[in-house]
């Protein structure tokens, strides 16, 4: 069984960073076997009917404004897994959550960021798959777990930040790397329970977390984390690779569930 990985993807500028942060992602690959596909749940992509990306190839989606002119000029140019997502979707629906192909959309940066830094051959084939943010945590838990099985030949990944909130960022401490007290409490909570497997007070992170409203405004980028970690629910292995923090608050963590790697 592959592991499972929740990764921040951070702003698209990660796409062209040097830090520890990158060059932990850039070293992942190594701890698994070539996957037969990977499985990708982008925070930037929300549909209230569970979608899955098969495309025979995917296109680039610039989705943000105002960053360098190299961002609009890189090019992923990932294949398509269609067997593979037709695979998920009959898991989601053995386990009642209904799911839908899609095969036009492309890839948008909470997508490619990841997987140029992961696979920069763009050599392994990809579904990308969409979060619905109105679904309750355990909901969210059990579209993982549903997938579970997939771990034997591909890779599922969760792509979005434990820590964002992008009102409340300090421009001027873009690599010091260096954490808001509020946002490494957030995370500090967060680590205890998921290290523990504490489904329970994780499913209550809003009422039981410290700075959960400002860690998490809207939930489209923490639901990732949870669906990554339902996959892994036979194994109940948890373990952060990386912490490291930009503009104070944005969260960039990578986390490895289950037991290959460990």
């Amino acid at each position: 069984m592959n592991p499972a990985y929740f990764i921040a993807h951070g702003a698209p500028t990660l796409a062209i960073e040097n830090n520890p942060y990158t060059q932990l992602l850039q070293s992942v690959a190594s701890r698994f076997p070539k996957p037969k596909a990977v499985l990708l749940f982008t925070a930037h992509w929300e549909s209230p009917v569970q979608l899955i990306g098969a495309p025979e190839q995917f296109g680039m989606i610039y989705d943000f404004f105002g960053f360098p002119d190299d961002l609009y000029r890189i090019v992923y140019p990932a294949q398509g897994a269609p067997e593979v997502a037709e695979e998920a979707r009959a898991l989601l629906d053995e386990a009642g959550i209904p799911a839908k192909i899609d095969q036009s959309r492309g890839l948008d940066h909470g997508a490619w960021v990841v997987l140029r830094l992961l696979f920069p051959h763009a050599d392994v084939p990809v579904a990308t798959l969409s979060v619905n943010p109105a679904l309750p945590p355990e909901k969210q838990y059990a579209i993982g777990r549903a997938l579970a099985p997939l771990r034997r030949d591909a890779l599922i990944l969760g792509s979005g930040g434990t820590v964002h909130n992008l009102w409340s960022l300090d421009w001027s401490r873009e690599q010091d790397g260096l954490p808001a007290d509020w946002a490494q409490s957030f995370d500090d909570w967060l680590r205890d329970r998921i290290e523990n497997w504490d489904t329970r007070a994780l499913f209550r992170y809003k009422s039981e977390a410290p700075y959960a409203h400002m860690a998490v405004p809207r939930n489209e980028h923490f639901v990732p984390l949870l669906i990554a970690m339902g996959s892994a629910d036979g194994d109940r292995a948890a373990r952060r690779l990386c912490q490291y923090y930009q503009y104070g608050s944005l969260s960039l963590s990578c986390w490895e569930f289950g037991t290959s790697g460990m």
